[in-house]
């Protein structure tokens, strides 16, 4: 279909006069049956492509999602918008449930499934007993970041797509360096001519990027409440663990007079949904989260994207900011370091990929699950179930190790660096730089939020009147 042709249903189905950058490019590769990898920014609407094609084309779409709580939110969504063929396909659910799911798969045309889901054997059954329409895998970059060292069931994707009679493929994401992008597609085993690639530049001008190096930790929680206090949110600020997620945003509260809630894997179901809705709603002005779960953080508005700890690498980085300004206002995307913040991430990397004496102990079977650890078994079992020797293993997680330290390694030369912060995340995912002055900063003498009308004023700080719930519930689901 032309653009013309997708513009009248975009009008028709969805109330849009008119695509975000990149969409109708994909639809029309999608629709000439081109296997699609898009990269657009985080807010660029990738859902509406494959809820598009949904509409577009007869059978089920079946979206990857890495994370429960996107899984519930996307749902969530498609229903407020009046679409009810839309089910999610979890592990929170009871046995017979997931049976009468499996069972009446043609009534849907859109399935939700993680890819440890996907991977068993009685849901590729029902579902090759289907018609698929597209196989999405949404946040494509786990692929890589996830899949060698922490869900192994993302590698074995390109395995189920084979199974699945190599349905229509539309993977999305936010950030991915040309090589990772590479790295995406290759395993799937089809040939460049049946890829069509889609690449948005990773730059967003309107996020102001300022570090800042401090002497201790004691002088980095201060700051981060200096921070709070003074910009304008609403605004998340980034934590390693849930645990202290949840203590800084009790101290938070009681040091800058802010409203602060901890959003987390570790709360249930109605938590969650409860402080989404008070953040979407301004009754919430921070934020604290761990880095994992703030890609379910979906809210236009986000004036300001606070790291106090260091992310895993550069991509990741470039992922949880994009969280800031997606309206395309004036936001801001701050990272504290502290000499030794690396220490945390380095424990991180030493903890999920097993040693040369875990491998060839569990293989040789001096070692069981209960001393390793569940993951670990898991993810030495798929390996071991590819064919590769305890030797190969090793190998491949002493080289994944080196990895993810040198891409740490860049992210911590990025907080150090006295300059040029903008130019070392374009070159990294091959983008050219811009040279845009004015958009970043190093050091707290630079920083001068009050020009990028970043402050707070009395006004921010007034509690929220009483708003249409029509209004409430479309900020809610994103649908303004």
């Amino acid at each position: 279909m032309d653009k013309e042709a997708l513009t009248a249903v975009l009008t028709d189905k969805f109330g849009f006069t008119s695509f975000k950058p990149g969409q109708a490019e994909v639809l029309e590769a999608l629709t000439a049956g081109k296997n699609t990898l898009a990269m657009l920014p985080t807010g660029g609407g990738k859902s509406l492509i494959y809820q598009m094609m949904g509409n577009l084309r007869e059978g089920l779409v079946v979206i990857v999602t890495p994370l429960l709580s996107l899984m519930q939110d996307q749902v969530a969504r498609l229903n407020y918008a009046g679409e009810s063929k839309v089910v999610a396909l979890n592990s929170t659910l009871p046995q017979d449930a997931r049976r009468t799911i499996l069972r009446g798969l043609n009534q849907y045309k859109f399935l939700f499934v993680s890819p440890e889901m996907l991977g068993q054997t009685v849901v590729q059954s029902a579902l090759r007993k289907v018609k698929i329409n597209l196989l999405v895998v949404d946040e494509a970059h786990t692929i890589v970041s996830w899949g060698p060292d922490f869900r192994p069931d993302y590698l074995a994707l390109p395995q189920v797509h084979q199974k699945l009679g190599q349905p229509q493929l539309l993977l999305l994401t936010a950030t991915a360096t040309p090589q990772m992008m590479s790295n995406i597609t290759s395993p799937f085993g089809l040939v460049p001519e049946d890829w069509f690639i889609y690449r948005q530049s990773v730059d967003r001008p309107n996020i102001y990027l300022h570090t800042e190096q401090l002497d201790n930790e004691g002088k980095k929680r201060e700051r981060l409440a200096e921070l709070v206090r003074q910009l304008k949110g609403p605004g998340i600020v980034y934590f390693s663990s849930r645990k202290l997620a949840t203590s800084m945003a009790e101290w938070l509260r009681e040091t800058t007079g802010q409203r602060v809630a901890a959003y987390h894997a570790g709360l249930d179901t109605m938590s969650r949904y409860r402080i989404q809705q008070q953040f979407m709603m301004g009754q919430i002005d921070v934020i604290t989260a761990t880095s994992a779960f703030g890609m379910g953080i979906d809210k236009d508005d986000v004036r300001y994207v606070i790291h106090y700890h260091l992310s895993n690498d550069l991509a990741n980085y470039l992922q949880e900011i994009g969280r800031a300004g997606r309206d395309g206002e004036q936001s801001a995307a701050v990272l504290l370091y502290v000499p030794g913040d690396e220490t945390m991430q380095l424990h991180m990397i030493d903890s999920t990929i097993p040693t040369r004496e875990v491998i060839f102990g569990y293989l040789e079977k001096r070692f069981g699950t209960d001393e390793i650890g569940k993951d670990k078994a898991n993810l030495l079992d798929f390996y071991t179930k590819q064919g590769l020797t305890a030797d190969q293993i090793a190998d491949m997680f002493d080289q994944r190790r080196r990895q993810r330290q040198a891409d740490l390694a860049r992210l911590v030369g990025y907080a150090k660096s006295p300059s040029g912060l903008r130019a070392t995340l374009l070159t990294h995912f091959g983008d050219e730089t811009t040279g845009a002055p004015n958009t970043e900063s190093v050091g707290a003498h630079d920083w001068h939020p009050e020009e990028l009308a970043l402050v707070a004023t009395t006004q921010d700080e007034q509690p929220v009147g009483v708003t249409d719930w029509r209004t409430q519930v479309a900020k809610l689901f994103n649908l303004g």
